[in-house]
């Protein structure tokens, strides 16, 4: 809910502006969420006064039911932001079971006091893109080395909360690219940009790194390392504090530790999850095995790796997820590799984020995956990733506003991630606004055309619409480049059905059934087809095929434009009770 105050806020460094709807810190701007700025405006409109949960919730989330975890997530994100310490508080005092209280000196800020504050365009929060490092040895396996530098660069800045870190796929995109870099500063909304090159003899290492200035090209320091291969954590530490200090971006003691936080000592472990995730962006079929391969290698090398762990659940759900693989198969690995990862490291976000995944779609465990998607973002509110997943669970629930926010946060951390771009699009969609997630899809597509998972979003988009020609071309388009995933291909005789083409229909029903014989063929993959030819008798039978196999579409039901019609039906209803929801 907007409300309009009479005037603007400031305490300690801190400056809470009601025109702007920003808060600053030091003439610097402190990126909140909405929900999250809206939380704290109204904490510090009644500073010194105990608000109850019910009341902040009520005006808060005005015209959405929400749960208590998820104003929990917002106080904590706004803790973050105002770098408040829970057990000795300066600002937000937390009064158990009951709500809070701000208890920080408040002064009001005139509009002409207002006025001498720096202006918006001047305290802009920092941000960089670390580019992939450039292989300068003649071995090509040397690849991996340089990805990784990058990787861990990336991985120990986004624990720095006043530091807007862009996420792998966004800053990947520019490899092998001669590209400006004011050009890369202006698509990635970045000011500066790490580049760097690697050169590889023995055991010996020659590493050249240099911050540039991405609104004018000039470099702002650069630095050759000579060391041996061993030390080659110790130079990502060197490199991210002097970043820090060119960007004169403060640590917190706990984040000056994560920074330096070496995820295994064990160089080959650590090349092969490096070759594992690359492996997992890509999400479809061929390359999941290599993901696979590459993490159980990996976690092999080192049992105690904990972040390899924390990638072969995701590489397993992802399996499960798409459709690929049995779900009782893949997901029983998939939670015994995540809680292998938080028994090794409790603090580590990704670890939560992984079995909040399976909470979601396995589990069905709604309450467990808030609280975990919850927790992630507290450990590390810069990864993309944790974003993208905390949007999926908030969809999954309905809150649609929420959900887009939290989709648009992982897409400020990552712009050019062809994953998150998709799932921007479907999320808009879920919310029935078809246009808006058409022009995301397409965005997608300008980047890479081949995106199957872009493809597959719009088929349902363009059904919905009726533009049944458009609908099956997307569909195709899906199954072509995911390698024929089943759900694409059901998608297929979904669009066939609707256009009135039955036969066309039956005929991709035949062969999904056909190849159920030989391998998993969810059975969400043929209730699309039976949905669209109408025969709802098929479509219950097959949810309740689904239910047994645990069919990771099944939670989308409730929420896809395509099973509106369904929802007052009792065994719909049913459904969605034995799957913890009403």
């Amino acid at each position: 809910m907007v409300r309009v105050l009479e005037q603007s806020y400031r305490f300690g460094e801190f400056t809470l502006d009601a025109s702007e709807h920003n808060l600053r810190r030091k003439g610097r701007e402190v990126f909140l969420r909405p929900k999250a700025f809206e939380t704290l405006w109204y904490l510090v409109e009644r500073h010194g006064h105990l608000v109850e949960k019910n009341e902040l919730m009520d005006h808060v989330w005005a015209d959405t039911s929400v749960t208590e975890t998820v104003l929990t997530h917002c106080i904590t994100e706004v803790r973050q932001a105002l770098e408040d310490d829970t057990r000795n508080p300066r600002y937000l005092k937390t009064i158990p079971r009951v709500g809070y209280k701000f208890i920080g000196e408040v002064e009001g800020i005139s509009p002409a006091t207002q006025g001498r504050e720096p202006p918006k365009s001047l305290t802009t929060r920092a941000a960089i893109v670390v580019l992939p490092f450039v292989n300068l040895s003649s071995d090509p396996e040397n690849e991996y080395l340089c990805d990784g530098l990058s990787e861990e660069l990336i991985n120990g800045l986004t624990k720095v909360r006043n530091l807007r870190v862009v996420a792998h796929s966004s800053a990947f995109s520019f490899k092998g690219r001669d590209t400006d870099v004011r050009e890369i500063g202006h698509r990635l909304n970045v000011g500066s940009v790490l580049e760097g090159s690697v050169r590889k003899a023995g055991n010996r290492l020659r590493i050249s790194a240099q911050l540039i200035n991405a609104t004018d090209g000039y470099h702002v320091w650069s630095e050759q390392f000579d060391r041996q291969m061993d030390d080659v954590f110790a130079i990502q530490d060197d490199i991210s504090l002097v970043i820090l200090d060119k960007l004169k971006v403060e640590l917190l003691s706990e984040e000056r530790i994560a920074l330096v936080k070496h995820p295994t000592d064990n160089l080959d472990a650590y090349h092969l999850y490096l070759k594992g995730r690359s492996f997992w962006h890509r999400r479809y079929e061929g390359f999941m095995q290599k993901a696979l391969e590459c993490l159980q290698q990996a976690v092999e090398k080192d049992p105690l790796y904990a972040l390899a762990h924390a990638g072969l659940a995701d590489a397993y759900s992802a399996w499960g997820i798409w459709g690929l693989a049995a779900p009782r198969e893949v997901f029983s690995k998939a939670t015994a590799a995540a809680e292998k990862a938080l028994e090794i490291d409790s603090t580590l976000a990704e670890g939560y984020a992984s079995r909040a995944l399976i909470s979601m779609f396995y589990d069905w465990d709604w309450a467990a995956a808030e609280s975990g998607l919850s927790r992630a973002i507290e450990l590390n509110p810069g990864c993309a990733l944790v974003h993208l997943f905390f949007g999926h669970y908030l969809s999954l629930v309905g809150q649609f506003d929420e959900a887009i926010a939290a989709m648009k946060q992982a897409q400020d951390l990552d712009p050019l991630s062809p994953v998150i771009g998709a799932n921007v699009g479907w999320t808009l969609y879920l919310a029935r606004d078809c246009e808006a997630a058409i022009e995301e899809l397409h965005k997608v597509l300008e980047l890479d055309p081949h995106f199957g998972i872009a493809h597959f979003y719009l088929g349902f988009i363009y059904a919905r619409m009726e533009r049944y020609k458009e609908a099956i071309a997307a569909f195709q388009k899906a199954v072509e480049a995911t390698g024929g995933m089943p759900w694409a291909a059901g998608s297929v005789g979904y669009a066939h059905a609707l256009s009135g083409k039955q036969d066309r229909a039956v005929t991709v029903l035949r062969e999904l059934e056909r190849q159920a014989k030989q391998r998993y063929v969810p059975s969400s993959a043929l209730l699309l087809i039976y949905l669209g030819m109408g025969e709802d008798e098929k479509v219950f039978e097959c949810i309740r095929r689904g239910y047994e196999e645990r069919d990771a579409m099944l939670p989308w039901l409730k929420v896809m434009p395509e099973f509106d019609r369904l929802q007052p039906d009792s065994r719909f209803q049913d459904l969605q009770r034995s799957m913890g929801r009403e």
